[in-house]
């Protein structure tokens, strides 16, 4: 698998991609099967005006304006939809011009940008991602604290929106396998932990160092489904039509993955208070869609 940097300061790709490079030893290093070491290809870096002369097979999207120092609180990601939404306009051409191959979206407010650019571009909904499994990461670590167990063996997958209405499914949780439930005031605490740590986390570490880790191990456990044409759905948020009732919009809902995209969206059955926090959810989502002209 070969690997490209786009950026319009083609230096700071440069030394990305180096940096990349490097770390590239450990991973061949570690414990893993030959094909997935042997699947480390070239990377390079290029700058904006490069996009027209690439032939990607997915396209990681990460562009978006550098964040105030003091964007520490819950209304940071909707403080983002302006800046990013003209970075998303700006790159749209160019990806037009291209053949239609999945975009991993990762700039906030997610399911915003992931609806701007699916709009811009014009492929298929099918093609368009947005980021959204590190609120998963977050909601298992604290019903592992909760629960007294690794946070491993917890599965509780989170719909919704990329922000203050995500839902968890807590009618899907189970733990090593187990089907286990959590009381209202526990539900409610890991709903609150999953909105408000990433916020906690930027206040100590400032507002460049957010999330980098959990971020990066989720969007290479998502390419490596999609690689393994893997059949288990993950929650990422992607255009709907029709599905749970929804029209419009985009919302983070179960979806199969391959190297084509979103190949099927599962219609879990939901528990009557999980299917009126995602209709919250989508509500939010359009209501800001009109009001920001998306």
């Amino acid at each position: 698998m070969d690997l490209t940097l786009l950026d319009k300061d083609r230096k700071s790709a440069w030394a990305h991609g180096l940096d990349i490079a490097h770390s590239t030893f450990h991973s061949t290093q570690s414990p893993v099967d030959q094909e997935t070491a042997d699947s480390f290809g070239a990377i390079q870096a290029v700058g904006s005006d490069g996009l027209d002369d690439l032939d990607p097979d997915l396209i990681v999207f990460t562009a978006a304006a550098p964040q105030p120092a003091d964007a520490t609180s819950a209304d940071a990601r909707d403080a983002e939809l302006e800046a990013n939404r003209s970075i998303v306009d700006s790159v749209a051409p160019a990806l037009r011009s291209n053949r239609p191959v999945p975009v991993l979206v990762l700039s906030n407010p997610i399911d915003r940008i992931t609806y701007r650019l699916w709009k811009q571009v014009g492929w298929s909904r099918k093609y368009f991602l947005g980021y959204s499994v590190s609120e998963t990461a977050r909601v298992a670590h604290r019903i592992s604290e909760i629960q007294d167990v690794h946070p491993g063996t917890v599965y509780c997958p989170v719909m919704g929106e990329h922000g203050s209405e995500i839902v968890p499914i807590f009618s899907r949780l189970r733990i090593d396998g187990v089907a286990t439930t959590l009381t209202d005031e526990q539900r409610s605490d890991v709903r609150r932990y999953a909105r408000e740590i990433p916020f906690e986390i930027a206040k100590e570490r400032g507002v460049s160092e957010t999330s980098r880790w959990v971020t990066s191990a989720g969007v290479v456990r998502i390419i490596r489904k999609m690689m393994a044409n893997d059949p288990s759905p993950t929650c990422l948020s992607t255009p709907l039509a029709g599905e749970y009732g929804f029209s419009d919009g985009c919302l983070s809902v179960p979806v199969v993955l391959t190297l084509d995209g979103v190949t099927d969206i599962i219609e879990w059955d939901l528990s009557a208070d999980e299917k009126q926090r995602l209709k919250s959810a989508h509500e939010t989502i359009c209501t800001d869609i009109e009001v920001q002209n998306l």
